[in-house]
């Protein structure tokens, strides 16, 4: 779906939801686009809050240090690390997934810290 069709099917929800159904939505589930959110908060119906999919997030991250990787050898950054340890496809991949199974596995705030920060000093 395109961006300009989920910022409009979002208005039409959001205000469909009080007018019709006499119905507020307390949460928009998103794939990080703030887009359709940003529209369906525009609408002041009433407040709501937006929360993250995990699998989006852990997308993300992969996405990112692939990005890293890339811009790196495009300016002849070299990142440290030879041989074992070093930050490699497989690498990467093995992140991302630490860093899902970290998000999912934990409870609050401060345990999902905790947990990602010990995926890093095991990949590390």
């Amino acid at each position: 779906m395109s961006g300009h069709m989920e910022v409009a099917a979002a208005e039409l929800l959001w205000a469909r939801s009080i007018d019709d159904h006499r119905l507020k939505y307390t949460t928009m589930l998103s794939d990080g686009n703030a887009k359709a959110f940003t529209a369906a908060q525009k609408l002041e119906l009433y407040p709501m809050a937006k929360e993250e999919c995990v699998n989006h997030v852990a997308k993300r991250l992969g996405s990112s240090l692939r990005n890293l990787v890339t811009n790196c050898s495009k300016r002849n950054i070299q990142l440290r690390g030879r041989g074992t340890g070093r930050l490699t496809k497989e690498t990467m991949d093995q992140l991302q997934t630490y860093y899902d199974r970290a998000i999912r596995k934990s409870n609050t705030v401060e345990e999902k810290k905790a947990a990602i920060m010990a995926t890093i000093n095991h990949c590390y």
